[in-house]
């Protein structure tokens, strides 16, 4: 199995941050790129849905939340619509210097590299966005 981390130092609160990724509307808003008029369902409770959709990109992924710890740390089970294969997504929000916060992505469960390589740009991409947002430091993996 392969897996990555990708991480971002953003500069906002981890309230807000968990707001950015718990609240559907919030989430929306950053996710994925604006033209992809993506819409979101947030569940946050264990076992809860974790979803997003862009009718346009003909994307989806539905999620289930497997561990939830606000503001810290929230543990998705990762599904793109039409797959049956899932995998293992880990969000963790830590305070930093400047009111910032440290925002690592862990993934894993990714069958092959292309997979995985895959995933690091989106990743990479959504934490930039999360970045371009609040402002702070770009994705490091």
């Amino acid at each position: 199995m392969f897996e990555l981390t990708e991480s971002a130092l953003v500069a906002a609160s981890v309230d807000e941050i968990w707001s950015d990724l718990t609240d559907a509307s919030r989430l929306a808003m950053w996710v994925w790129r604006p033209d992809f008029a993506t819409e979101a369902m947030v569940e946050a409770a264990e076992l809860g849905r974790w979803e997003i959709r862009s009718e346009v990109a003909g994307l989806a992924v539905l999620g289930r939340i497997l561990t939830i710890d606000p503001p810290a740390r929230l543990r998705l089970e990762w599904r793109w619509e039409g797959e049956d294969h899932a995998t293992d997504a880990e969000l963790t929000l830590e305070r930093a210097a400047d009111a910032s916060t440290r925002v690592t992505v862990r993934h894993t469960g990714f069958l092959s590299a292309d997979e995985r390589e895959s995933h690091v740009e989106g990743w990479s991409n959504c934490l930039q966005r999360l970045v371009d947002r609040h402002g702070g430091v770009g994705a490091f993996g």
